[in-house]
């Protein structure tokens, strides 16, 4: 070959042709395509997540409610001694029937719209205490308990969802 056929070889493969610059343009634009259906899959289940955290505040709450006055856990089930199993379900549409105690645990949870689980409901179980005897909530200080709440919400387009916390009050 001589210098000038090289030449001329090196200026015909010098630049991008059209068709190299349209399939560029094309697999750029399926990947970016790809990256948004990622992300309208990741959003749901992002505030679901979020969703879920909120039930661990609850749970602290009523943790914090019950240590502070043991005695809740006698209005709750109507007796000083609540047999084992006896359960309490509130919802957004009678959680005015709770004790006043719980009431402004239970609106922040069915009312307040930055907290506000879709279609809640709150499910408060009596158990037996740590050392399998009956519960007794007979006094603040003499309340020996094992109380489980159930959190269930249903997310918007999703699956009904229950996180459920124990606690053991009196020890």
């Amino acid at each position: 070959m001589t210098r000038r056929t090289v030449a001329r070889a090196r200026l015909r493969q010098a630049g991008l042709s059209l068709v190299s610059v349209l399939v560029a343009i094309l697999v750029f634009a399926l990947g970016t395509l790809s990256l948004a259906s990622i992300y309208s899959l990741a959003v749901p289940a992002v505030s679901v997540n979020e969703q879920a955290v909120d039930t661990a505040a609850f749970g602290n709450q009523l943790w914090g409610l019950l240590q502070a006055n043991p005695t809740v856990i006698a209005s709750v089930f109507g007796s000083s001694s609540p047999s084992t199993g006896s359960s309490v379900t509130y919802t957004a549409s009678s959680y005015s029937s709770a004790p006043a105690v719980l009431q402004p645990w239970l609106s922040n949870l069915f009312v307040n719209s930055a907290t506000l689980l879709p279609n809640a409901s709150v499910t408060l179980t009596a158990g037996q205490t740590a050392d399998s005897t009956n519960c007794t909530a007979a006094s603040a200080t003499t309340t020996l308990c094992g109380v489980t709440m159930s959190l269930s919400w249903t997310p918007i387009g999703g699956s009904t969802r229950t996180q459920a916390f124990s606690y053991q009050i009196g020890f």
